[in-house]
């Protein structure tokens, strides 16, 4: 499972990202990743264990990263916030966990 989710991280962070302003996007910043899985559950079951929210990769300005995937974030945060989330991740057991600055358009799921 640690394999498909870092597999999937590292898919997500290669992604070709558009640009976009703040009033096209519905959340634009700073997010702290800790994860994108194809399935929904699986996202939704990390977010419960991290406090984190689950976002539609489709709906970002990183689509290219992987149809159908579900990421496990917090934000749009300030960088350092996004940081201090990162380190969170990291210390309840998500080593591959990222902060990178996107855009949103969706709602939470």
């Amino acid at each position: 499972m640690t394999g498909k989710m870092l597999a999937c991280a590292m898919v997500f962070a290669m992604g070709l990202t558009a640009t976009a302003t703040t009033a096209e996007a519905s959340g634009c910043g700073w997010y702290a990743i800790g994860g994108a899985f194809k399935s929904r559950n699986s996202a939704y079951n990390q977010a419960g264990n991290l406090d984190a929210s689950v976002y539609d990769l489709d709906d970002s300005d990183s689509p290219n990263a992987g149809k159908g995937f579900y990421v496990v974030a917090l934000g749009p945060v300030r960088k350092s916030q996004a940081n201090r989330y990162r380190q969170e991740f990291r210390q309840n057991g998500v080593s591959s966990a990222y902060v990178k600055k996107m855009c949103f358009y969706g709602p939470r799921l």
